[in-house]
């Protein structure tokens, strides 16, 4: 086996939504280069699902990242598999240990940016480099290069009359638990969708019902809404981000996933590094940056999208 022609390949790739949405365009490559390879990949059981669709894998190895005899069954799994190369697309703590017990315990070539992998890439400091630039460096190693990428598994849903002869604009409010600092005000956000339905466009709303209290007050007072709350799998933000005028979206998964489609996202982030590396490297990634996101105004939101010629009717 060579390792630029391997026979049997295992990608490892886990985390949010945003990762791998990040990771998506690096696991097309792989596929791309290696394209008569045997390819298993492990990531959650929430993920299996969406992966299946790219019609890439083989097998899948659940990992739903739990406690030590899970862990060990996963290491145990992986090194049965025989692997003649695995590409760590993860880079974590939890995967570096895996990576050390296949380095003692297999014949498998690791690829990844942490200590226990045989062809490692050095990760400049945080903010140096966006998620999926640090993925393709790494993935140069195996003298694999950055493809124009094929998202048509990403199968539109059927045009229905929610869309027909409506200007659309996605708008995704949400975050996670987690990234509430990365939030922009759902009162601001109910402020511009008025605005925007005042200008003729109809307000499509995606995410889970999680994120119902951010968006209640755009529900309370707008009434050209198409509501997608809870029944937006990723393959439908994707399609609905396609039929839309403009994406507008905090720093969230979904958001990633909308941009993917290559309509204009207007992001409302916060002005640091890392938000700068993580979604500045898109053609169509258009960046509206506050050190604090109380700070925004709707109506400086409203001026970018007039300044920037991002709506025809703003």
């Amino acid at each position: 086996m060579s390792l630029y022609n391997p026979k049997k390949i295992l990608i490892i790739k886990h985390g949010s939504l945003g990762d791998i949405v990040f990771a998506l365009e690096p696991i097309l490559a792989i596929q791309n280069k290696f394209d008569n390879s045997v390819i298993d990949l492990v990531t959650e059981e929430k993920f299996i699902s969406f992966f299946k669709k790219i019609k890439m894998f083989d097998q899948f190895i659940i990992d739903n990242r739990a406690g030590f005899f899970s862990t060990l069954s996963i290491i145990t799994k992986i090194i049965s598999g025989k692997y003649d190369l695995i590409i760590d697309l993860q880079n974590s703590k939890r995967t570096n240990v895996y990576n050390f017990f296949i380095k003692f315990f297999s014949r498998s070539r690791i690829n990844g940016s942490r200590s226990f992998a045989h062809d490692r890439y050095m990760i400049p400091p945080q903010g140096k480099e966006s998620p999926m630039q640090g993925l393709f460096n790494q993935l140069k190693l195996l003298d694999i290069d950055r493809i124009d990428p094929d998202f048509s598994w990403l199968v539109p849903v059927k045009e229905d009359q929610n869309f027909t002869n409506k200007e659309v604009v996605l708008v995704i409010p949400g975050v996670s638990k987690s990234g509430q600092s990365k939030q922009w005000s759902p009162n601001n956000y109910q402020q511009l969708c008025s605005f925007l339905e005042s200008k003729g466009y109809y307000i499509c709303l995606v995410g889970t019902k999680y994120d119902a209290e951010s968006f209640q007050p755009i529900l309370d007072h707008c009434k050209n809404i198409i509501n997608l709350i809870d029944k937006s799998p990723p393959e439908i933000i994707y399609s609905v981000a396609s039929k839309s005028k403009l994406v507008i979206s905090n720093d969230t998964g979904p958001g990633h996933i909308a941009s993917l489609s290559k309509v204009n996202t207007l992001w409302l982030a916060l002005d640091n590094s890392v938000t700068k590396s993580n979604l500045s490297f898109r053609e169509n990634s258009k960046l509206l940056l506050k050190k604090n996101m109380e700070d925004l105004s709707v109506f400086e939101v409203q001026e970018y999208i007039s300044k920037n010629k991002l709506l025809d009717k703003v």
